[in-house]
């Protein structure tokens, strides 16, 4: 904590008045950036036109979002410690994506344009599986030939999970 206070320009007497530990600040921090990406898909989401098109562009959006931010990405993703309470209210900030994904593919299923039977799996995995093809870009683990055309690649994760949910069939 004193080391981050240093770097900040702040006395560590301050940081500990706000966050009692590392855990806490940094927990503050990923909420704060959840905050910030949520922000980013809810806009692209109220942008789109129709149903199916509001899915893709909450989907492209949360790409797009980890793309420009890929350090963020990867540290709010990956690397901070998750939130195990497993309470619903204290859960909620973190996972505000998957509960727009569910509300917009509970829609979907309402108007006729998807049967999924259980929405809030099918968000988790559809935020999961492009989160896989995202990682997998950012950290080069994929063919070489899909480094730097990431946004290509993901589209096509993309059209893969839009055609599962919203016809049934792979995209």
């Amino acid at each position: 904590m004193r080391e981050i206070a240093a770097r900040a320009g702040v006395s560590a007497t301050a940081l500990y008045y706000y966050f009692a530990d590392k855990d806490r600040l940094f927990d503050a921090v990923k909420r704060d950036c959840l905050e910030r990406m949520d922000a980013h898909i809810a806009r692209d989401v109220a942008a789109a036109p129709t149903m199916p098109e509001t899915i893709k562009a909450g989907l492209s959006a949360f790409r797009d979002w980890c793309f420009e931010n890929p350090r963020i990405a990867l540290l709010v993703m990956g690397r901070f410690r998750p939130n195990e309470d497993p309470s619903a209210e204290t859960q909620a900030p973190y996972y505000r994506s998957t509960a727009l994904a569910r509300d917009l593919l509970d829609r979907a299923v309402a108007g006729g344009f998807s049967k999924s039977a259980d929405t809030l799996l099918d968000a988790a995995l559809a935020v999961a599986a492009l989160w896989g093809a995202i990682e997998s870009i950012l950290y080069k683990r994929t063919v070489p030939e899909y480094w730097e055309r990431g946004v290509e690649f993901t589209d096509r994760m993309i059209e893969l999970v839009c055609g599962r949910l919203l016809n049934g069939k792979e995209g």
